[in-house]
């Protein structure tokens, strides 16, 4: 007898092809997490207990605005009360600072009321008080992807018996679920990939510490790919790990960029061109996608103070 097939796993295959992790951040500029405790299908928005309660509409206006919502929990218990909401404004460095401010809402059919504003492009009000937590979020949406399951499911238990363990949160779908476990900080909106509970430790170590662990760095959510890149040449190239290292990038076209950095204390600017390639997948990108797709790969042309 043949023994039982074994299953495809997008993030084994991810591995095995070298893909590098860096440039691969999915690009946000606003969160907006959700606290739904129970089940979540591959949709954890519409396939919840969320789902009766916000309606297309909503989330079409949500998308429009550029806000990303995830569904989030501590874990599947329902015994205590009330739905936390978080909203986070990414920071651009030199150009937008992060915020972070939260609600507590009754119920889950509360959410659209109290998060009607963000449609709008109106200011939250008042009830919204200033958040000073770190959020650390673990993808663990096996629904959606079952490698988010496979490793973001230990991930989460092993943080949640750590120091780190009033930050953590198990989310939604956050992108790329061939690099899982994948691990975001919030409100600096930084993602990581391929993190098993060792690594996950020593980037919150690090991050508490105002330093930025490279190994698993998959990029700031506001820059765009071509930028992820280009933050992550200088810092390896300079060695710069300070999280404020990176004070901004002002693009001069689609693949040159200007990044400003304090190096030693000093500002120093660096002109850093890329170049983007595509690189055929040999396997699927996704553990149900389509053979046939590709992915974005970069390298480091050129860098050199301004």
């Amino acid at each position: 007898m043949l023994p039982p097939a074994r299953r495809y796993s997008c993030a084994v295959a991810s591995a095995a092809r070298d893909e590098p992790v860096w440039a691969t951040a999915s690009q946000v500029t606003a969160w907006l997490l959700v606290e739904v405790r129970g089940p979540w299908g591959r949709d954890a928005i519409a396939d919840s207990e969320l789902g009766p309660h916000a309606p297309r509409v909503w989330r079409e206006a949500m998308r429009r605005q550029g806000v990303r919502v995830v569904a989030i929990r501590r874990d599947l218990t329902r015994q205590h009360r009330g739905v936390r909401l978080v909203h986070v404004v990414a920071p651009r460095p030199g150009v937008v600072a992060p915020s972070c401010r939260h609600l507590e809402v009754d119920d889950l059919h509360d959410v659209v009321a109290a998060t009607a504003p963000l449609t709008t492009r109106h200011p939250l009000g008042p009830a919204w008080t200033e958040d000073a937590d770190r959020y650390v979020l673990v993808c663990t949406n096996g629904r959606h992807d079952a490698c988010c399951a496979t490793f973001g499911r230990p991930l989460v238990r092993a943080l949640r018996e750590s120091r780190w363990s009033d930050q953590v949160w198990e989310c939604s779908h956050i992108g790329g679920d061939r690099f899982a476990g994948n691990l975001v900080i919030l409100p600096d909106s930084l993602y990581f990939g391929r993190r098993d509970p060792a690594a996950a430790a020593r980037l919150l170590a690090a991050h508490a510490d105002g330093q930025l662990e490279l190994q698993g760095f998959r990029g700031r959510t506001t820059f765009r790919l071509a930028e992820q890149a280009a933050e992550h040449f200088v810092r390896v190239e300079r060695g710069l790990p300070a999280l404020d290292a990176v004070r901004g990038i002002d693009p001069i076209d689609d693949t040159t960029m200007e990044v400003a950095v304090i190096e030693r204390g000093a500002p120093v600017r660096y002109r850093v061109t890329v170049e983007r390639t595509t690189v055929p997948a040999r396997t699927p990108l996704t553990c149900t996608g389509k053979l046939g797709l590709s992915y974005a790969a970069f390298r480091l042309v050129d860098l050199s103070v301004t």
